[in-house]
């Protein structure tokens, strides 16, 4: 995460930059707030942020003075300038002390989220390496997410399938041996956490990872078939093999709109209402919650693709009402579907 801080005396500016930075994937995190321009160089010789965000007209030290000071001692830190109308020309000349954006109060969302997507680009470019570094979180996190959902899933011929996929990927990428074990170490790590977010239960022990690269996969694949094998013991799987079997049956017909959580429990051969209470009891989450999460993630692969529109995407998934699934979706991932289209590149 790139390093922010905000500089505003007005507490609401503060508040608003503060969820919009933090309910979005921005790349970036608040690591401090400022009053005033005086406050504020104390937080910048403490943190040394990437990106400030700051008000024109402040008490004490102002915010043309305040950038000029901190350009005297930080010529790469970017800036994005919050102007109110009345302080429209000191914004403009904030342009010429190097700011990288101004924008006029009250704040628009789509506008400072665009903003900061451009000033998050110019960060990287300029530091090769910070990105290189997400990359790799960026395969670590998503390979993990993936993974503990097939441990959690039972699913122990496809999680030793991607286990194999990750390493390709990993030698595609040309990892030294050193690298190579810290993304292991790291992953193992990620899966770990994941699963233990899901269940009460305290997962076994696990042997340390061995130095040889080419052991690597192995021991993990190891450790993963041992969660499984765990987690069948703990659900009593015999007994309860019918749920394993409802989340199958759901997977194949997500997308049809008429499903029913009764008839996924008459497929089972269980009451709707206890078949609703183990199956959140086994899966962690509601019916509902699991069928939305896979429609919505069908849907975000669909809006991928500039040839489907909105509407035939939620048609396809299983939503009738167009405006529900929108809402839907804005729920889960903060962003309408036209929204999330040009978050993600596509017209």
């Amino acid at each position: 995460m790139f390093k922010v801080i905000t500089v505003d005396d007005e507490k609401l500016i503060k508040r608003s930059i503060s969820a919009l930075i933090h309910k979005n994937e921005t790349g970036f995190q608040i690591v401090g707030e400022a009053n005033d321009g005086e406050e504020a160089m104390e937080l910048v010789s403490k943190y040394h942020p990437h990106l400030i965000i700051t008000d024109i007209r402040m008490p004490k030290l102002n915010g043309l003075d305040f950038i000029q000071k901190v350009r005297s001692v930080d010529h790469q830190v970017k800036f994005i300038v919050i102007s109110g109308y009345d302080e429209f020309i000191y914004a403009q000349q904030a342009l010429r002390y190097g700011v990288s954006d101004f924008l006029l109060k009250p704040i628009k969302p789509d506008l400072f989220l665009s903003t900061l997507d451009a000033v998050y680009n110019q960060i990287q470019q300029e530091h090769p390496s910070y990105a290189e570094r997400q990359k790799r979180l960026g395969l670590i996190n998503s390979s993990a997410k993936e993974i503990s959902n097939l441990v959690w899933m039972l699913e122990e011929e496809k999680l030793v399938e991607r286990i194999s996929e990750v390493d390709i990927a990993l030698q595609d990428k040309g990892f030294t041996t050193t690298r190579t074990n810290d993304f292991y170490q790291d992953l193992f790590t990620n899966i770990t956490t994941n699963l233990e977010n899901r269940t009460s239960y305290t997962l076994p022990s696990h042997k340390p990872f061995p130095n040889e690269t080419d052991l690597l996969p192995d021991h993990l694949i190891t450790h993963c078939k041992k969660w499984v094998h765990f987690l069948k013991q703990k659900r009593n799987i015999g007994h309860k093999a019918n749920i394993l079997s409802a989340t199958r049956y759901i997977e194949a017909n997500f997308k049809e709109s008429t499903l029913t959580l009764h008839e996924v429990a008459n497929i089972v051969d269980m009451s709707p209402s206890y078949f609703s209470m183990e199956f959140k009891k086994e899966m962690g989450e509601s019916y509902k919650q699991f069928v939305t999460k896979l429609r919505i993630d069908q849907a975000k692969t669909l809006l991928k693709n500039p040839i489907y529109k909105t509407y035939e995407i939620a048609d396809t998934i299983g939503y009738v009402d167009y405006p529900h699934f929108t809402k839907t979706f804005k729920k889960i991932t903060g962003y309408t579907p036209t929204e999330y289209r040009k978050r993600i590149g596509v017209e």
